[in-house]
């Protein structure tokens, strides 16, 4: 299959690729060459995460979405019990077989961390983060 130039890969797997074209997500199996779309967001998507066993994915951006082989879920859909959420992933990592943390914009007035369960399918915020007073960089690494 070959991609769109305006394709940007945000994870690949051995199975997998999920990545975005403009505002809209996809996740595509390489396998059988399948392009699934998984939703819209206001501006591109940020940041992808495929599961090391490949049985989940997500796509982060203003909008984030939630993938399984059986469905997908807008986060902000299934985190309705929560009060807040991140609007803006700055940085994601999966810490163990079903939770990622995500850092919001550390730019923002009040940056934080989370946590997404997705077999819970849940999110919630963990703690606060220092608002940095630095000048915006998407490339710089920050320590969370």
């Amino acid at each position: 299959m070959k991609l769109s130039e305006h394709f940007k890969i945000l994870a690949e797997s051995q199975v997998y690729i999920l990545g975005n074209e403009f505002e809209y997500g996809y996740i595509i199996n390489k396998k059988i060459y399948s392009k699934i779309y998984l939703g819209s967001s206001c501006g591109d998507p940020t940041l992808g995460i495929i599961d090391q066993k490949e049985q989940w994915a997500l796509l982060l951006g203003h909008t984030s979405y939630l993938w399984t082989p059986i469905e997908t879920f807008k986060l902000s859909e299934i985190h309705s019990t929560c009060e807040e959420i991140f609007e803006w992933p700055y940085s994601a990592k999966q810490i163990n077989d079903f939770e990622v943390e995500i850092l919001e914009d550390p730019w923002s007035d009040n940056p934080g961390i989370y946590i997404i369960n997705v077999k819970e399918k849940s999110v919630k915020r963990i703690r606060d983060f220092k608002k940095l007073e630095v000048p915006f960089d998407d490339k710089l690494n920050i320590e969370w």
